[in-house]
């Protein structure tokens, strides 16, 4: 019995993964006007990325996913605003790890068409967002996510 609660376990973890960084540069990003991850049925103006030199440290200005309950079928889509000196931007749950296109400086953006779901894989999860400089500096943020 535990054996399988621990495979179901990490199929879901895989399946969020997956659903999280199947990415589309091609993607309309939403707006977010705080620093906090919500959710926006319509695409409108972003917040603008944070112009910052090489060295600094990078910023994590927004996280802003079309929905925060991600149903079978549906399109999903995320952008991360950032600070303009972020040179990549990666998404971990568990030990899986993948990283979002960067559509212009300080933006990354994914979209993905769920597949159905596994009841055994419906509930909530915590994805890290991660966002590094070239100097190796990271800066995180973490977002709740739920799969029914």
């Amino acid at each position: 019995m535990i054996a399988s609660v621990r495979i179901f376990s990490i199929a879901a973890l895989v399946a969020l993964v997956a659903l999280l960084t199947a990415c589309s540069p091609a993607m309309q990003p939403s707006p977010s006007p705080s620093p906090n991850a919500r959710a926006s049925a319509s695409p409108a103006s972003q917040p603008t990325p944070l112009v910052l030199p090489d060295d600094a440290a990078p910023q994590i200005v927004a996280v802003e996913l079309s929905d925060p309950v991600f149903h079978s079928g549906e399109t999903v889509s995320g952008t991360v605003v950032t600070s303009t000196n972020v040179s990549a931007v990666e998404v971990r749950v568990g030990a899986q790890q993948h990283r979002l296109p960067q559509v212009a400086p300080g933006i990354f953006s994914m979209s993905y068409t769920l597949p159905n779901i596994p009841f055994f894989l419906r509930g909530t999860y915590t994805a890290r967002i991660i966002a590094q400089n070239r100097a190796g500096m990271t800066a995180e943020k973490d977002v709740s996510v739920t799969l029914r």
